[in-house]
């Protein structure tokens, strides 16, 4: 049956059940060997309000945008705008230059996200969860997943990026972004896999309460970003590590409508304005 497929059709296959196997596996791994004690049934609910979040999300975005990505790839192309379509490079080439400039893209939006008070309302959403884990990785305010498409649509054009370029980059995503959200950790191995890629004891400095780690460790699949940028950074005891934000502690902000509204309440702090400090080592 996967032999009458096209390359496009199995790709997007692989697109669309990558998250779902792997969301699996890693719970599974969650299950058995937790890197912070689980608090008993807030697992299940906790995830149940991160999951339901990314479906309606994506039934949004889908009625807002629906196939304009997807139109907008193959105006590019017919035309040969962008960057890609000017370098004479082979398939290969073109496409893993694309891999890099989408992941380095997404580095500067995650790097504005936390610097531009009226994209950090969006993004703190994500940064609410005190228990971090698996799910974690599809909890994003459809406001911030909105204005990333809207821009994404400007970047097609100007770096000349194919739709099927778009969905391997996103299955690159789902495979990088829920390792690294998961309550795991690599042992050993993380020290030599973070050299590279971004790692779940990496991550886990990014999702920290202190303002220094909070505002470190931005990139998405490849590490290299933040060392290029000096962002990077890891501490000592990851044990101890905090995850969440002061002001959104209460149960009612881990609701799904809790979520929903955490942009539009308080003023947006931007993570730094509290004088806080860690021990940190790079």
């Amino acid at each position: 049956m996967l032999a009458d497929l096209s390359a496009s059709e199995l790709l997007s296959l692989f697109y669309f059940s990558t998250p779902v196997v792997l969301l699996a596996l890693l719970w599974s791994w969650e299950s058995w060997a937790a890197f912070k004690p689980f608090r008993g049934e807030n697992r299940y609910r906790h995830a149940f309000y991160n999951l339901s979040l990314a479906v309606l999300n994506s039934l949004l975005l889908g009625l807002l945008f629906g196939s304009t990505v997807e139109a907008t790839s193959a105006w590019t192309l017919q035309h040969q705008w962008g960057l890609l379509h000017q370098l004479p490079l082979s398939p290969f080439w073109q496409t893993l230059c694309a891999i890099l400039l989408l992941d380095a893209w997404m580095f500067c939006w995650h790097w504005m996200n936390h610097r531009i008070p009226v994209l950090w309302r969006f993004h703190r959403m994500h940064h609410s969860d005190p228990d971090m884990d698996v799910s974690t990785a599809t909890r994003f305010h459809w406001g911030e997943l909105g204005i990333s498409t809207l821009l994404r649509l400007m970047l097609i054009p100007l770096l000349g990026l194919q739709s099927w370029q778009l969905v391997l980059y996103g299955i690159l995503v789902f495979l990088s972004t829920q390792l690294h959200h998961a309550n795991i950790s690599l042992g050993r191995v993380d020290r030599f896999y973070r050299w590279l890629f971004v790692s779940p004891d990496m991550h886990k400095i990014h999702h920290s309460r202190l303002p220094q780690e909070t505002n470190s460790n931005y990139s998405t699949i490849f590490s290299l970003w933040d060392r290029l940028a000096r962002t990077y950074r890891m501490r000592l005891d990851l044990t101890t590590i905090d995850f969440g934000l002061p002001h959104f502690d209460q149960p009612q902000w881990q609701t799904l409508l809790g979520m929903w509204k955490t942009p539009f309440s308080r003023p947006p702090v931007l993570p730094g304005e509290q004088d806080q400090q860690a021990e940190m080592i790079d």
